[in-house]
């Protein structure tokens, strides 16, 4: 019996070895993963610290390609607004400058151009109002000289109409209406003969509108026309020079 004790003494030793054996075994192993996770962590979050600042970069260096494209792009366009024989308009390049002077680029050339760009626009918009004055004033003066060879055209109209009256009372009535234009009957009419020098002028013997008018009621033949008017306040025909054609 006492030997049976022994024996079953040494068995559960050995199972209590062998069993603390095994628990040694699965701590060393746990303490393994733990340390393998803890790597695998570690190399995880560099990884991922790389992968941002990769991405940062790539952000960085594609925002700093496409300011040097607008940076080149707003050169370009300012050195064809400078050019002479740019066919835009005025209004046209007020626009496209306006649009480059948006984008506010940090450029010293651009910067420079852009004021170029000023000048030369303001010297054009100078242009543009003195043409402007120009072209109203020539329009001012044909107005006027439309409404003078109008004014000449109507008054040599009644000296037509006078000389080809059908009769006596019809070229009564023509005169009457002739002399409405003048500030009086007597008005003189100064007939050129002859123009020499220095616009030297020889004259017929002077008469007067209503004798001039009477004359051609009388001749029928009216060969002259107009070379100048004098006026009144009230726009009456104070003297009128006859010229033959």
């Amino acid at each position: 019996m006492g030997e049976n004790n022994l024996v079953q003494t040494k068995t559960t030793y050995k199972q209590e070895k062998r069993m603390e054996m095994k628990k040694q075994k699965t701590q060393l192993r746990l303490s393994s993963m733990s340390k393998l996770v803890a790597l695998l962590l570690i190399f995880t979050v560099a990884l991922g610290g790389s992968s941002c600042k990769s991405k940062k970069k790539i952000a960085a260096e594609k925002a700093a390609i496409e300011l040097a494209n607008k940076i080149a792009q707003a050169k370009a366009s300012l050195l064809d607004l400078l050019r002479e024989d740019n066919p835009k308009t005025y209004e046209a390049k007020v626009a496209e400058l306006k649009s480059i002077k948006d984008l506010q680029l940090r450029d010293a050339e651009v910067a420079q151009l852009i004021e170029k760009v000023e000048a030369k626009l303001a010297a054009e918009y100078q242009e543009i109002i003195r043409k402007k004055a120009e072209e109203q004033k020539r329009v001012e003066t044909e107005t006027i000289k439309m409404k003078k060879q109008a004014e000449l055209d109507n008054i040599n109209a009644h000296f037509i109409s006078v000389a080809q009256s059908k009769n006596v009372a019809e070229a009564n009535l023509r005169i009457q209406q002739a002399l409405t234009y003048y500030a009086s009957p007597e008005v003189p009419v100064l007939i050129i003969v002859s123009v020499y020098g220095d616009n030297k002028k020889d004259y017929d013997k002077p008469t007067t509108i209503n004798n001039y008018l009477n004359y051609l009621k009388d001749s029928k033949i009216y060969d002259k026309q107009i070379e100048s008017l004098l006026f009144d306040q009230n726009h009456k025909i104070t003297e009128i020079e006859l010229i033959k054609k």
